[in-house]
């Protein structure tokens, strides 16, 4: 809600940042909203591909001043003061020139005529309109021939007689050569097409060729692989319907007033021509791969093949120039220049219109944009004399002049549009580049989740402004928090005043009068709940490509402080379905992270749904209303100690300063799970101990023991006996539970004691084996002592053990072993007699 309803506000369109709200049905329960999907490690791709695009743009430039007058200064797009508008006839120009430039390489190099460019625009209005390249080649064996090869080296044998040569013979070796011959036959052509190009009248042939080649080696092998037909097809719709066939002139605009044009490079006009030159550059460069192969066809094999290179010294017209005009250009009549714009350059078929750039915009004049036109065909048409020179020009040979001259016309085409998708992303970098200096910093969605806090202050009023979601529990004003429950946000990634978690700020909606709740513990059990009920909307600030906010619960409770924190869905208005439940107590911290999942809009479920069958229709809408209805986050904190009173019995409040008396309770509760009925107070019992008094003192100490008060302030009051209070009630069933457990631990760890005695002495009296014969490798038993008998020390020098009988005697005689050691007192619960010496002796 706005302060001033009558007032609509109004929120200024920015080009970077893009809004999309995402609502979740009758609740928003997260909003998205998206800016431009850039990541760090996309970023310093970027950085580094501006800085080769910048460099390459600084060799371009002083070609560009060679070719203008000398009187011109045009600078690069972030060199030159310029407005925000420049931008989009920045792009539109760049735009325009590539399109020129691929007519002109089409109509001058593949025999486009005027006449058939405006077929192609009849077939544009009603079909799709493409360029296929299809390739043939097929290799045949044609005769064997054989061939004597004489050696150069002679030998040369003499006969003397008496030392006089009288005779000499001369020979040498000859070699027979087998040589197989192969007829190659090759054939390409490119042809316009409309459609499909089913019939022979949608079809427009623009260049074709045909030849063999013979090709010669030494086996039976054919050298080339059979290749089938090869063909290659890219839909120049787009390029077609841009041309004014009449004037030849180029018309691409921009629609700046359309919803989804957000800056000169992301906008619908742009993403189509970026998906013509994409698709164009990968045409060219798979037909320049196949022509590349019929300089491979050669008929002696031993020399090596020559395919035209790739220069770099052809010139390339789009550029992202910008100038700020001199006082000599505005002293220029309009008319002159619009005279010297109309004027076409020598040797141009295309040109830019005067009347795509206007008069007081930073923009190159469209006359010298067409001159840089003229540059680049003046530049083809050099390369195209050199390989002339170069290559041969019969027809009947493969990789003539022809294929050179093709190949370098494609891929001159492809490195416009190579450039042109760099000079747009040029533009957009240049744009983020000044937002970030003018800002001063890159922002990040912590920033810009504080630069809404900040708005949020000036939009909404204070009873409806966005809170933090933070809360502390308590019973009410006058009694102190007993922790604090808060949804907590990481930042991620850089950004943002620190990488402190820190509440989320949410749009909170209080119930005046809630209706009771209910969830269940078990198939049996359920539970029903009031108390103070907030609804709460998030934004969510996210930015595509990066990683989402990492939300977690946390609750903190204080010392001496308790409470029950439960998470699940709320399932209806009435109906709360937890998952997780803790208590949280004494200086606890409790962190849960949140995964969020978003479902799609209306729209985009309607749109989703619409191909589907009736069946499939009906189950995806009875599985998104379930989604609806129970995809709610919900947290419900329970107090423990207002929980406690209800259930011993006692008055409200009564729990606030027993501290010892509240953590004995949770620890009978938590820890040994005593049920709450041996522990509450019984009203009805206290009424009939008041009408039915204690007489004697021995029965008021009996009964006064469990409350905790002593026997002697019973005997000293015997009269004055009568119920006890209820917190009284309840502290003395506390203490005589604890009573009890104690020694329930005390007789637990006396077992535990005797058990570990008894396993000693067995491990003892381990070594010795049957019979009385001691084991292999008895242990060495302990030295002997004075007062020791002489039988006793003949056992522990390894010699056999006495009888029973001789044992039991020598403990009967006078002056055998030591005394024992006295027995211990006598326990409470079980009076035992001690055992008899010779007991005592053997333990």
């Amino acid at each position: 809600p706005s302060p001033a309803p009558s007032q609509p506000s109004r929120v200024p369109h920015n080009p970077i940042f893009v809004q999309q709200l995402t609502t979740h049905g009758r609740i928003p329960p997260k909003f998205t909203i998206r800016c431009f999907p850039i990541c760090r490690t996309a970023l310093m791709a970027l950085s580094f591909a501006q800085q080769q695009f910048e460099a390459k743009l600084n060799v371009a430039l002083e070609r560009v001043r060679v070719v203008l007058d000398i009187n011109r200064n045009p600078r690069l797009a972030k060199d030159a003061h310029h407005r925000y508008g420049d931008k989009y006839l920045l792009a539109e120009g760049m735009t325009n020139t590539a399109a020129a430039s691929q007519t002109n390489c089409l109509m001058e190099f593949l025999d486009l005529t005027q006449e058939r460019l405006r077929t192609l625009e009849q077939w544009s209005e009603s079909s799709a309109v493409s360029l296929r390249f299809v390739f043939q080649e097929k290799c045949d064996f044609d005769r064997t021939e054989k061939r004597d090869v004489e050696s150069p080296t002679k030998h040369v044998t003499e006969a003397s007689l008496g030392g006089i040569v009288q005779a000499s013979l001369t020979s040498k070796v000859v070699t027979t050569i087998e040589e197989f011959f192969w007829k190659c036959n090759f054939s390409y052509e490119i042809v316009a097409i409309r459609g499909v190009g089913q019939e022979l009248a949608d079809r427009l042939r623009l260049t074709s060729r045909s030849g063999c080649v013979e090709l010669k080696t030494s086996s039976k092998v054919c050298p080339r692989a059979l290749v089938p037909e090869t063909a290659f097809e890219v839909n120049i719709s787009w390029l077609v319907k841009q041309l004014d066939t009449q004037s030849l002139t180029p018309r691409f605009h921009i629609d700046r007033e359309h919803s989804k044009c957000h800056t000169p490079r992301r906008n619908g006009d742009v993403d189509a021509a970026a998906q013509h030159f994409g698709n164009f550059m990968g045409w060219a460069t798979n037909v320049a791969s196949c022509l590349a192969k019929l300089f491979q066809l050669r008929a002696d094999p031993s020399v090596p093949a020559r395919a035209p290179e790739q220069p770099n010294t052809l010139f390339i017209p789009v550029l992202p120039l910008l100038e700020e005009h001199a006082e000599s250009l505005e002293d220029l009549p309009a008319s002159a220049s619009a005279a010297a714009a109309e004027a076409p350059e020598e040797g141009t078929l295309a040109r830019l219109s005067p009347a795509s750039v206007p008069v007081d915009s930073t923009m190159l004049a469209v006359a010298d944009m067409n001159r840089l036109l003229a540059e680049e065909a003046r530049s083809l048409r050099a390369r195209k004399a050199v390989h002339e020179q170069t290559f041969p020009t019969s027809a009947a040979c493969a990789g003539s002049s022809a294929e050179a001259v093709l190949m370098e016309v494609l891929r001159h085409c492809a490195g416009v549009c190579d450039q042109w998708k760099q000079a747009l992303d040029y533009i957009e970098g240049m744009l983020r580049a000044q937002l970030i200096a003018a800002i001063g910093k890159e922002v990040s969605p912590a920033d810009f989740a504080q630069y809404m806090r900040f708005h949020n202050t000036k939009l909404f009023v204070d009873a409806f402004a966005p809170s933090p979601f933070c809360y502390a529990v308590r019973r009410s004003d006058k009694h102190s928090p007993e922790g604090t429950v808060s949804l907590e946000e990481e930042v991620v990634g850089p950004g943002g005043d620190s990488n402190i978690a820190a509440p989320i700020v949410t749009l909170a909606a209080q119930a005046t009068k809630p209706q009771p709740m209910e969830f269940s513990l078990s198939a049996s059990v359920r539970v029903r709940f009031n108390g103070e009920r907030h609804l709460h909307a998030w934004l969510s600030h996210q930015f595509s490509g990066q990683a989402g906010a990492k939300l977690s619960l946390v609750s903190r409770a204080r010392q001496f402080s308790s409470m029950l924190v439960l998470v699940g869905r709320i399932a209806s208005a009435t109906v709360f379905e937890p998952k997780y439940a803790a208590i949280v107590q004494n200086k606890d911290e409790l962190t849960i992270p949140l995964d969020l999942s978003t479902i799609p809009t209306a729209q985009e479920f309607k749109d989703a749904i619409e191909a589907l069958s009736p069946e499939q229709q009906a189950f995806a809408k009875a599985f998104r209303s379930m989604q609806l209805e129970s995809t709610l986050f919900g947290v419900l904190v329970i107090q423990i100690k207002p929980q406690l009173e209800k259930v011993l019995n006692l008055p409200d409040n009564s729990l606030t300063k027993e501290i010892k008396l509240t953590q004995d309770l949770m620890q009978l509760f938590i820890q040994y799970q005593i049920p709450s009925d041996l522990l509450s107070f019984d009203p009805s019992a206290a009424a009939a101990a008041v009408e039915d008094p204690i007489d004697d003192a021995a029965s008021v100490s009996d009964a006064f023991e469990v409350v905790g008060n002593s026997a002697a302030s019973a005997a000293a009051a015997p009269s004055a006996a009568k119920a006890p209070s209820a917190l009284e009630a309840v502290r003395g069933h506390t203490r005589a539970m604890l009573k009890m457990i104690d020694e329930a631990k005390k007789n637990e760890l006396d077992g535990r004691r005797r058990e570990a005695q008894y396993e000693v002495q067995t491990e003892r009296l381990a070594p010795w084996g049957p019979l009385g014969r001691p084991s292999a490798s008895p242990p060495p038993p302990p030295p002997p002592t004075a007062g020791t008998p002489a039988w006793w020390q003949g056992m522990a020098q390894g010699g056999p053990p006495m009888p029973m009988p001789v044992v039991m005697s020598a403990f009967a005689a006078p002056g055998g072993p030591p005394s024992p050691r006295p027995p211990p007192p006598p326990q409470r619960q079980q009076q035992q007699p001690p055992p008899p010496p010779w007991r005592q002796q053997q333990q």
